[in-house]
């Protein structure tokens, strides 16, 4: 929860002074987005990290192995990674650079969960 309010209170205030500074200074407002986002996202890291270590810990008592649990993390974070990204870039006022962005992330994501596609294929050839 601490987390959570320090994080709103930084987006809170970039965003103010980033109004005020996108008037007169454009370059200053963007350099003072990316800060906030990259302290914002160590916050997020911070309490990311312990919600990784609760769900290896289910995924162990329920015998679940982490090679199928894997790909899906990896996916939560390449999608928490391009939305902050792409929406970086569409502040700045570059939407084609958001949507390429995004078209990576999604490319990114297929591939994170080849191994998890696999492992259903083989279990539905096994069935046939």
């Amino acid at each position: 929860m601490d987390f959570l309010i320090k994080g709103s209170v930084i987006g809170v205030i970039a965003s103010v002074i980033g109004l005020i500074l996108k008037k007169n200074v454009p370059e200053f407002a963007l350099l003072l987005t990316l800060s906030a986002a990259t302290a914002i996202l160590c916050f997020a890291f911070a309490v990311l990290g312990d919600v990784k270590a609760f769900v290896m810990e289910v995924a162990e008592k329920g015998a679940i192995s982490s090679a199928l649990l894997s790909p899906v993390l990896k996916c939560a974070g390449i999608s928490v990674c391009a939305k902050l990204a792409s929406d970086i870039c569409k502040d700045a006022g570059y939407a084609a650079s958001a949507s390429a962005v995004e078209l990576v992330a999604a490319a990114s994501a297929l591939y994170a969960a080849l191994p998890l596609m696999r492992t259903v294929l083989k279990m539905t050839e096994s069935f046939l």
